[in-house]
């Protein structure tokens, strides 16, 4: 899951990295990604907010003039009673994750429908955006505010 994570965000045009995904949709905005696909857990528990509060704080560190998004990917948007959520956390879940695949295969579709429009700067735009797989909208589209339990 880490390298595909890695190969969605190249393929939408952010600049992505493996193996602790950090996207780059905008030079001054980086999204901070832990991908916790094989938890079973219906709380997102304290190690795993903890972890991603931790890759918050080294990219802060590292990159103090940019603005850093923390993202989970995770079965719950809930956060265990006994962990403390990121500020400004987003989880992308099964189901947003559902509504995602969706719109990636829409939007390759649309442009594979006449085979100049891959190369076709304004037509890649236009699907981006009609689909909202840009930097101002994915998040808020495909993945959800965590909630305490």
């Amino acid at each position: 899951m880490v390298w595909a994570w890695q190969a969605l965000g190249e393929h939408l045009g952010f600049a992505s990295t493996a193996p602790d995904n950090l996207w780059a949709p905008r030079a001054a905005r980086q999204a901070v990604v832990e991908l916790k696909t094989g938890c079973t857990t219906d709380t997102i528990a304290k190690k795993d907010m903890d972890r991603l509060g931790g890759s918050v704080r080294w990219l802060n560190d590292h990159n103090p003039a940019g603005e850093a998004l923390p993202v989970m990917l995770h079965p719950s948007w809930v956060s265990d009673d006994k962990a403390t959520a990121v500020p400004g956390m987003r989880v992308v879940t099964p189901a947003t994750f559902g509504k995602l695949r969706e719109a990636v295969t829409s939007y390759a579709a649309a442009l594979a429908s006449n085979p100049i429009r891959w190369a076709d700067e304004q037509a890649v735009r236009e699907q981006l955006a009609h689909h909202k797989l840009t930097a101002d909208r994915f998040f808020t589209t495909y993945a959800e505010a965590v909630r305490a339990s």
